[in-house]
């Protein structure tokens, strides 16, 4: 049965004890999953305690900020980014957490064309680093989920046709797809035609449920009902879990277009479990 959930960030910035009440508010509300924003690597006794008392299944969202990447030339760099994703894995695992999802290839903010040498290394820094945090997220019992981002964040992955080779040169059981509305809607040609690619390959590993403007799923101009009978006719089973945004975060909008966070997240909820 799927598990639907909520990322943290529908209510706060950054993961923070700020966030306290939050995982017990979202199991009240009705969700089956949380989503922790990894906005720092590490959480507080007292709300990781909270989480593991919520019943609430983990997962968990890596913020790959500038300085963040896998795949930068830079070995400090990335060094520093496999350091910042192990420790994520570490406490995913004392959460038991069962996936890591995000643009883990490379640092948001890393737009850029490449001579076709640099490309190319590029990409073989990606796939290396990421075949080692994939020895090192199967240790916590955790599974990776790569997120294919939109054109304002990254020029390394943008959609699922561009990601599916690098899954393929990955080589590794335990590292898949995190498909994403919001992202999709901007990149995809034909947003249902690269879900069902992304599901016909038996890859996707997470899914973000987005309006266009990161309103709540049912909201915006996002073909629902064709998602959802998309992910039921090839018996999607992981997480389909809601990143909306509180005002201050990552994309909250300048204006209120949504409503309060509670608003978003009940109405979210509500029309996930019309499906599920």
């Amino acid at each position: 049965m799927n598990k639907l959930g909520i990322n943290l960030w529908n209510w706060a910035p950054a993961l923070s004890d700020a966030c306290c009440g939050l995982p017990t508010r979202a199991a009240e509300m009705g969700f089956t999953a949380l989503e922790l924003p990894m906005t720092q690597p590490t959480i507080s006794p007292s709300l990781r305690d909270e989480v593991r008392a919520s019943g609430l299944e983990v997962s968990l969202c890596a913020a790959m900020g500038a300085g963040r990447d896998l795949s930068s030339f830079d070995a400090d760099v990335r060094a520093a980014t496999m350091q910042y994703l192990t420790d994520c894995l570490q406490t995913g695992a004392a959460l038991g957490a069962v996936v890591l999802a995000g643009p883990l290839y490379a640092g948001g903010g890393k737009r850029h064309i490449l001579p076709p040498a640099e490309a190319a290394r590029e990409w073989e820094l990606a796939v290396t680093g990421l075949q080692e945090l994939s020895r090192r997220a199967e240790e916590c019992g955790i599974r990776l989920a790569l997120e294919p981002l939109n054109r304002y964040r990254t020029s390394v992955i943008n959609t699922v046709e561009q990601l599916l080779p690098m899954l393929a040169d990955i080589g590794c059981g335990n590292v898949g797809i995190h498909y994403d509305t919001y992202h999709a809607c901007l990149e995809e040609a034909d947003l249902l035609t690269s879900l069902e690619t992304a599901l016909k390959s038996g890859r996707v590993t997470h899914f973000h449920a987005c309006a266009n403007n990161r309103g709540a799923p049912g909201d915006g101009i996002v073909p629902w009902d064709a998602v959802m009978q998309l992910l039921k006719q090839y018996g999607y089973a992981g997480h389909i879990t809601m990143e909306t945004f509180a005002p201050g975060g990552l994309d909250a909008s300048w204006i209120n277009v949504h409503g309060t966070p509670d608003e978003v997240a009940l109405r979210g909820l509500h029309f996930l479990q019309h499906y599920f």
